[in-house]
């Protein structure tokens, strides 16, 4: 893989995503690289939409539904909730 390296970042955006990673416990690299994912994703889903369900989906993406990112947080809910049983 090749490295990236951003520069001139103002301090307001990197406080963001540093509190959107810590949001989903995980480091800025990683968050920076699901939000280019995720871009990627849109764009190509919309390149693509021939079919009801991309068009819904790219509608929903539009409105700002997003998915969770991932299902660590319901797992360990999952696990707390049966160790409490």
């Amino acid at each position: 893989m090749k490295t990236l390296t951003l520069r001139n970042v103002s301090d307001e955006t990197l406080r963001w995503l540093r509190g959107r990673a810590a949001a989903h416990e995980r480091s800025v690299n990683a968050e920076i690289l699901d939000l280019l994912s995720v871009a990627r994703a849109d764009e190509l889903a919309e390149q693509h939409a021939t079919n009801p369900f991309a068009r819904t989906f790219i509608e929903a993406r539009r409105r700002g539904v997003r998915t969770t990112p991932s299902s660590r947080k319901i797992v360990r809910a999952d696990r707390d909730r049966d160790a409490r049983s």
